[in-house]
């Protein structure tokens, strides 16, 4: 999943662009079921970042070592806000995974799916709503659930 400066951890959905240059490395994901055009998600990652488990079409979870993973030339689709840097990037929300109450606080500050970001700061996260041009801060737990995908032409994207 190179070609990101994105940190590897679960809640990252991708697709698959390449197995990667190195023809054991491809040979191997290939029989194991991930291929080109596939879309794959982090579950989780081990200790010290390996191995990392990937959710497969068909509901089926593989664990890679981190140098198979980083193998696979990824396009990035979506990703929590709390794995994300401040900068340039454009986001724009895909959607709000926490309860009811979760989702009324945050549509009650502007964010929903649809509307682009920036991520100015992170602890607390800070973003600038672009449609709006305004502020708005939340905290370490409300980032692990808002889903983000950014938007193409931007950096990352």
């Amino acid at each position: 999943m190179r070609d990101h400066d994105i940190p590897v951890r679960g809640g990252i959905t991708c697709r698959v662009r390449s197995l990667g240059g190195d023809p054991r490395i491809a040979e191997r994901l290939a029989q194991m079921g991930i291929l080109p055009g596939m879309e794959v998600s982090i579950v989780r990652t081990g200790p010290l970042g390996n191995p990392i488990e990937l959710a497969i079409p068909g509901g089926q979870s593989l664990a890679l070592r981190k140098e198979e993973t980083e193998a696979l030339d990824c396009e990035l689709l979506q990703l929590p806000l709390s794995a994300t840097r401040p900068g340039s990037t454009i986001y724009e929300i895909v959607s709000l995974q926490g309860g009811q109450r979760y989702q009324q606080k945050l549509a009650a500050a502007g964010l929903r799916p649809g509307i682009r970001l920036q991520v100015e700061a992170i602890r607390p996260f800070r973003l600038r709503l672009l449609d709006e041009d305004r502020q708005v801060r939340l905290g370490q737990g409300e980032a692990e659930q808002l889903m983000l995908k950014p938007v193409a032409g931007t950096p990352h994207a």
